[in-house]
């Protein structure tokens, strides 16, 4: 006989059949213990735990419900103390690699000073062994490297290593340097585009134009030789020229439009990055979304302050339908207009302005509305063009 350990196990059988079920039990030799009836068409008993596969036999089509209680004996001591040993070398082996893991550079942010800057002492960094996996104890130190950096970065003027769990942060500060004066060539200036002058400010040079003056691209507003003709001196020219410009812009909107908008619904599935490795998502099944746009955010994971070298990835996949809209004419002008200016903005610079706009032309077009838009700016045109005072051109 298979020796087992001790532990019963409490079962309860509802249902009009229940003494069906007590004869099969007795017919198969089950040893029932306190036997009892807790209710109408109920009774209650305990057995061995190694004879609970019975029941299910016993059970068979009789219509009876069967109902488990907690088990007791040494047999499930034995299986629940095995759960929480298990529970907890888990946990050991968890908090190993953790406490392993802080032993190691995962990670470097450079801070202060320009991009150029930074990105030099990134490449210096890690010439120098600062890489993730590598141990901090082979690392070299601040002292170390610090007269490495500020040999090969001139700019460099002060350093500093600050260690936030597994990433290393760099501090830098770049030197202030002396503002020194730049000796800029003769040259003049000239229209960048036809135009009509409204106005001029002109700091050095001589101009040759006057306000209302229509000039041509390329013709010549201020020139860089000053003083008198049998002694001119080559300067470098310097001044705004603000100028009347025109533009003619063609736009084709079409005469439905296409939107991609959210529904509302939304699924969310979570994951950690560990090492520069994602585990799986969860949940693993699959997003019911025919279309759908994704969000992701990742979050680190702090206890007491202490900054894990792991990340929870949060994925928000937010549902999206597409909807077919009519542009009408006033629709289409509105759009046209908008597009237009957008792309004359862009012509002018930052100190021009538009001041006047006007429909041209417009015209539809196999489902496609056709516009002419004309458009009256005000914007800077001069253009400075150096000159060699060999040549004076």
């Amino acid at each position: 006989m298979k020796p087992t350990l001790p532990g019963t196990i409490g079962v309860t059988i509802k249902g009009k059949a229940y003494p069906v079920v007590l004869q099969r039990l007795y017919q198969q030799s089950v040893v029932l213990h306190s036997i009892t009836s807790s209710g109408e068409d109920e009774i209650h008993f305990y057995l061995s735990h190694y004879e609970l596969s019975h029941i299910r036999k016993a059970v068979f089509k009789t219509g009876c419900k069967v109902k488990l209680e907690k088990g007791s004996g040494l047999a499930f001591e034995l299986e629940h103390a095995f759960k929480i040993r298990s529970f907890i070398i888990w946990m050991v082996i968890a908090i190993a690699l953790v406490m392993g893991s802080t032993r190691f550079l995962w990670s470097v942010e450079v801070q202060g000073a320009t991009p150029e800057i930074r990105q030099e002492v990134e490449i210096a960094m890690k010439e120098l062994g600062y890489a993730p996996g590598k141990s901090k104890k082979s690392l070299p130190t601040e002292n170390q490297i610090s007269p490495i950096l500020y040999k090969e970065i001139d700019q460099l003027s002060w350093m500093g290593l600050e260690w936030q769990g597994t990433k290393l942060i760099v501090h830098l500060k770049e030197k202030k340097g002396s503002t020194q004066t730049v000796k800029l060539p003769p040259s003049h200036i000239v229209a960048s585009k036809k135009g009509t002058i409204q106005s001029m400010q002109i700091e050095s040079g001589q101009a040759v134009e006057n306000v209302n003056s229509v000039v041509k691209k390329g013709q010549l507003i201020v020139t860089g030789l000053v003083g008198r003709e049998e002694d001119k001196q080559a300067v470098p020219s310097k001044g705004v020229v603000m100028a009347e410009t025109w533009y003619e812009v063609n736009v084709t909107v079409p005469d439905k439009l296409v939107r991609e908008t959210l529904t509302g619904n939304e699924k969310r599935k979570w994951s950690l990055q560990l090492f520069g490795w994602t585990t799986p998502s969860i949940p693993f099944t699959k997003v019911p979304f025919t279309s759908a746009v994704e969000e992701i955010k990742s979050d680190d994971i702090e206890v007491a302050g202490f900054r894990f070298p792991i990340k929870k990835k949060t994925t928000h996949i937010y549902e999206t339908e597409k909807t077919i809209s009519k542009v009408d004419q006033k629709a289409a002008r509105e759009i046209a207009l908008k597009v237009a200016k957008e792309e004359v903005l862009s012509l002018i610079g930052g100190t021009g302005k538009i001041q006047q706009e006007k429909f041209l032309h417009e015209q539809n077009d196999n489902g496609k509305v056709k516009l002419i838009i004309y458009f009256q700016a005000l914007e800077d045109i001069a253009k400075v063009q150096p000159f060699s005072e060999e040549t004076r051109e």
